[in-house]
């Protein structure tokens, strides 16, 4: 455990509100200073969850208020175990406590603490050379390919056709920037907290409510995708089972849809009631290679018939096939304004993989942010290429026949659009308990929050994230008998300060201890906290075998409650009467629906556009925009407005 040194260097005054982090508790906001005379004896702070204490100023981590034009003057760290100046004015104006200084002393200022730290600090759930931190930097940025791309691809051509070829391709492209900046935004977010999923982001920017209706959201978001995921099943399967079963073809096309469906959901729905779906983790590499052999195959017969007219199969409303011919003319831009609207959700939603980018963090060997940052890029980069060259091929071969699934648009007796649709099938279907996990998860944590269900006892193990987005607290432990205690009855730790690392001498008014080895996952969640300057990497950082080990600056465990509840599971009583409901209302609900688009454009409009801009910004706004420089919070600002115009003629299209 760390301990703090006087700074030499004069700060300013600290201040009721000012942003705190205390040794073995982790971040507070500064109520007032207890007075001993002219020196300040005693620091009284808040804590997240709202209870309060008394700290000794050395073992306080003041940071400054965001001031450009201060923090451009000051040589030091921007953050002072004590914030005092030397001189004698700044002494007598110390001597007046804090809780008079800029508020009313009559009252308690209305100062609520944040979970987040001083901006000299980084925080991470896991620490930062933690043995199960295995995920290398090729392995992460796979992983979030796989999570993008899916069967959501066979709906690109149709939006490309609607919006025009220039449009089509400047509305991928401003999603791709668009979901690059707030992947970054999360991780932001995350290191500034501690905390490792999109809920518990949510809750340390806004509170409980924000939590609640971020799990509402992924709920939502999840249960849809079901219901896409059927549609999309059934497109693909009943030409397959047609081939495979003649006598289908005597009933009619809506007969027929049923029947495939319901079957497709017959088999899938054992794994679904499984509580761990650990045999599936490979499934990332399935979905990808499916994904690629499609493209191809449609980049195949779109070069085919590039310049030429040809016959294709247009699906029509009541499900029956016809055969049209298709000119070589191409637009440029819509034909239809109204119609292009009404597809561009479809763009936005192709790119969400925000609550999966957080466990990704979590997972990824030494996480320093210049890796982390190489890992969205190329994912973004990646992702962006297989939807443009899908997007453009599938147009140019259908025009403006383009279905909302472009293998729709393909005989059912061409062989490789055939192996095409299987291989597609078979990954969906696989992938399918993999999205109803984290949906039945969601759907628990709001029973369960609600008082509607009990939890089971959580079994003391270390707790596995899913490739499907299931968002969940590691747990680990601690030889520190001291660590074990409540937050609550925990003092600050009084160990006298370890031999720093040699090679690099610590900020000024630091001093770090050298890296406990890792611990083996037990009982509490904890935090790891470390300087900024040890973790940012890029250029200029040391590099090689003796750069893993990281120096920790503190550990502490967080004092939230909504921290520890990663661990809560369903009964299995629970869980099969949840998945059941699950699995029979999507199912329904897809046996309704007329186009694959229509699913799209509800996931796109509502929290696709929430998920993925909207409050990856408003979290950043107000966790990191308070030490952020003002053009960055601006542009926050301006993304949540843009996207918020945007989603009120898109939902309404």
């Amino acid at each position: 455990m760390a301990t703090l040194e006087r700074s030499v260097t004069p700060q300013r005054k600290p201040l009721p509100g000012d942003q705190l982090h205390v040794i073995g508790h982790g971040p507070a906001v500064l109520l007032e200073a207890v007075l001993s005379g002219s020196d300040i004896a005693a620091y009284k702070v808040r804590y997240p969850d709202g209870t309060q204490d008394s700290v000794a100023p050395d073992q306080a981590l003041i940071c400054e208020k965001k001031d450009r034009s201060a923090s451009r003057m000051s040589q030091g760290s921007g953050c002072d175990s004590q914030g005092l100046g030397q001189d004698r004015s700044e002494r007598n104006d110390r001597a007046e406590p804090l809780m008079q200084r800029g508020v009313s002393g009559s009252s308690q200022p209305p100062l609520s603490a944040s979970p987040r730290g001083p901006r000299q600090l980084e925080y991470l759930g896991r620490a930062f050379d933690d043995e199960r931190r295995s995920i290398a930097t090729p392995s992460a940025t796979f992983s979030l390919v796989a999570t993008m791309v899916g069967g959501g691809v066979l709906s690109l051509p149709f939006a490309m056709s609607q919006c025009g070829l220039v449009l089509g391709t400047g509305c991928l492209m401003l999603s791709a920037v668009g979901s690059a900046w707030t992947l970054s935004m999360l991780v932001d977010c995350a290191r500034a907290t501690g905390r490792d999923s999109f809920e518990l982001v949510g809750h340390a920017a806004y509170g409980e409510f924000s939590r609640k209706g971020t799990i509402a959201l992924v709920f939502i978001i999840c249960w849809l995708t079901k219901i896409a995921y059927f549609v999309l099943l059934t497109d693909l399967m009943v030409p397959v089972a047609e081939l495979c079963v003649p006598a289908l073809q005597s009933l009619t096309p809506a007969a027929v849809r049923r029947v495939v469906v319901c079957v497709a959901a017959v088999l899938l729905s054992p794994m679904c009631f499984k509580s761990s779906l650990s045999s599936l983790r490979f499934m990332c590499f399935a979905s990808v290679g499916s994904v690629i052999v499609v493209g191809c195959v449609v980049g195949l017969r779109a070069i085919e018939n590039f310049g030429i007219g040809h016959q294709i199969q247009v699906q029509m409303p009541n499900h029956t096939n016809r055969v049209v011919e298709v000119s070589p003319s191409y637009n440029l831009w819509p034909a239809d304004w109204a119609k292009a609207l009404y597809v561009f959700p479809t763009f936005g939603v192709s790119f969400l993989c925000h609550f999966n980018a957080l466990p990704t963090h979590q997972e990824l060997a030494r996480p320093t942010r210049s890796r982390m940052r190489r890992v969205i890029l190329v994912t973004l980069t990646l992702t962006s290429l297989i939807y443009l060259f899908v997007s453009v091929c599938g147009y140019l071969f259908a025009g403006c026949y383009t279905c909302g699934n472009v293998l729709l648009n393909f005989s059912s007796d061409d062989s490789l659009i055939t192996v095409a649709r299987a291989a597609l099938s078979l990954v969906l279907m696989l992938n399918f308990p993999l999205i109803c996990q984290p949906c039945r998860n969601a759907l628990f944590r709001l029973l369960n929050g609600a008082g509607c269900l009990k939890a089971a006892e959580p079994p003391h193990q270390e707790s596995q994230q899913d490739s499907s987005g299931s968002f969940s607290m590691e747990i680990v432990a601690t030889s520190d008998p001291q660590l074990a205690l409540s937050p609550e009855s925990r003092e600050p730790s009084r160990e006298p300060p370890r031999e720093p690392r040699e090679p690099r001498e610590p900020a000024v008014g630091l001093t770090r201890s050298r890296t406990p080895p890792a611990s083996p996952p037990q009982a509490q969640a904890q935090v790891h906290v470390y300087l900024r300057q040890d973790t940012r990497g890029g250029r200029g950082q040391p590099s090689g075998p003796d750069t893993n080990a990281v120096q920790v600056f503190d550990t502490f465990l967080p004092k939230e409650e909504a921290m520890q509840q990663g661990a809560l599971e369903p009964t299995k009583l629970q869980r099969i009467v949840m998945t059941t409901l699950l699995l029979g209302t999507s199912l329904l609900v897809s046996c309704v629906m007329r186009s694959i688009m229509v699913v799209w454009a509800v996931i796109g409009s509502t929290v696709s556009f929430l998920i993925a801009f909207i409050l990856p910004a408003m979290f950043w706004y107000k966790v990191v925009g308070p030490t952020a420089r003002p053009w960055r919070r601006h542009m926050a600002l301006a993304l949540v407005a843009f996207c918020t115009v945007c989603l009120g003629p898109a939902a309404t299209a």
